[in-house]
């Protein structure tokens, strides 16, 4: 940043200043947390499990996954949760900042710490008439700041079946719910492919996806989700 542009944005914060979205401390302008409360947060940790379908706890909680490896930042627990929530129903722009930034921290790590990654991102697609009601898609809001880098795919993988609400459904229901939602129209042949979700409940949204892709040839489907549902939920 220019010397001219330090000052026009120090002249920002002192006139706007932004707020720490936990402790509501003063902060820069371009962030939303406080380097304490991104410190104090409750998340996974993914050195220690490279591929959390290889963690104890979380091979119990989801059993039947087609998708062959899988990240996530954190549980589905605050302030997580309320965060997504007032994202994906209020458009509360103010917490997909600080989504992002615990997003681009965690992959950052994840990246560093992995021996391959994948060929191509697609950022998991609403159908056209949910996209159209809603009028924005919450996980591209959080994920697509931290994929500057990535090669991201926004055609291959469609949402062709209108289902019902995941969240009042049994697992079993789910699963029926999804039959057939999506079609890859792309040879994935040969290809590691990321699917990006927010939060993941049972794994039916994310199984049907990669076996769409895994039907089009893909050699791996890798999930990157933002929570994971305890079992509490």
């Amino acid at each position: 940043m220019s010397g001219f542009n330090q000052r026009i944005q120090h002249l920002s914060d002192w006139f706007f200043p932004s707020f720490c979205v936990q402790c509501q401390s003063v902060i820069l302008t371009k962030h939303c947390l406080c380097e304490h409360c991104l410190a104090d947060l409750a998340l996974l940790d993914i050195t220690a499990h490279p591929n959390l379908l290889y963690r104890p706890d979380i091979v119990e909680l989801f059993p039947d996954c087609q998708f062959d490896r899988l990240f996530a930042c954190s549980w589905y627990r605050a302030p997580f949760d309320h965060w997504l929530t007032q994202l994906k129903f209020s458009n509360q722009i103010h917490y997909k900042k600080a989504l992002s930034l615990v997003i681009k921290q965690q992959l950052e790590i994840y990246k560093l710490n992995s021996e391959s990654w994948p060929d191509i991102f697609i950022i998991l697609p609403l159908h056209p008439q949910r996209f159209l009601q809603r009028g924005f898609n919450q996980v591209a809001q959080c994920w697509l700041p931290c994929l500057i880098n990535e090669n991201v795919d926004f055609q291959s993988l469609q949402r062709t079946k209108k289902t019902q609400a995941q969240s009042s459904l049994s697992k079993a229901k789910r699963i029926k719910n999804l039959n057939n939602a999506f079609v890859c129209n792309t040879d994935m042949t040969g290809k590691t492919v990321a699917i990006i979700d927010d939060v993941m409940t049972t794994g039916a949204t994310l199984n049907a996806a990669t076996m769409a892709l895994k039907h089009a040839g893909a050699k791996q489907v890798w999930t990157f989700v933002t929570c994971l549902t305890p079992l509490e939920h």
